[in-house]
């Protein structure tokens, strides 16, 4: 499951560009070791380098968040999502891992063996079941992709800054000088 698509940019081409013509595959990737995690079984090397992935994937729609705007902030959601749930089965795997390397297990260490990999379990499912309903749908990986292949916007600049305000009060009177005639 190592990552199989790089992003070649044309650097003769914007931003805009490059980004419609590389996501496609990039999205691909996505989608087609998601479907390979979700169907693992629950093997734990192929759901973290899912996880891996996702976060690779995420990182990438959030670095070209400008050229999409607030839109690709649900898509976004939805693979955080993931991330974080294989995250969690993750940690509870290596818990796992570390309790069945202890010397001596008492029954308390087997009874929290047992909620460790029943909570991982859990995970799996959980991540299984979100991957089904959002992104394993009819369509939905050409949605992604149509999404992702229009034509961006160009990026957004940071609006200038303004200038103050001003002010319609009326300027307060100059200090009338005393003179030393007008003090005699």
């Amino acid at each position: 499951m190592k990552k199989k698509t790089s992003m070649e940019w044309d650097a003769m081409a914007g931003a805009g560009e490059n980004v419609r013509r590389q996501m496609p595959g990039v999205t691909a990737e996505f989608f087609e070791l998601g479907r390979e995690a979700a169907a693992s079984g629950g093997d734990p090397a192929r759901l973290h380098a899912f996880r891996l992935a996702a976060k690779r994937f995420r990182y990438t729609l959030e670095l070209f968040r400008p050229l999409y705007g607030p839109g690709l902030d649900e898509r976004i959601e939805a693979v955080r999502k993931i991330q974080s749930m294989l995250g969690d089965r993750q940690d509870f795997a290596v818990l796992s891992a570390r309790l069945r390397n202890t010397l001596m297990p008492s029954e308390a260490l087997l009874e929290a063996l047992r909620t460790c990999d029943e909570k991982g379990r859990g995970l799996e499912d959980r991540f299984a079941s979100f991957w089904r309903d959002e992104f394993n749908l009819p369509g939905a990986e050409s949605r992604w992709v149509r999404y992702l292949m229009r034509r961006p916007a160009a990026p957004r600049r940071a609006a200038a800054v303004a200038a103050p305000p001003k002010t319609t009060a009326e300027p307060a009177p100059a200090r009338v000088r005393k003179t030393a005639r007008a003090r005699r």
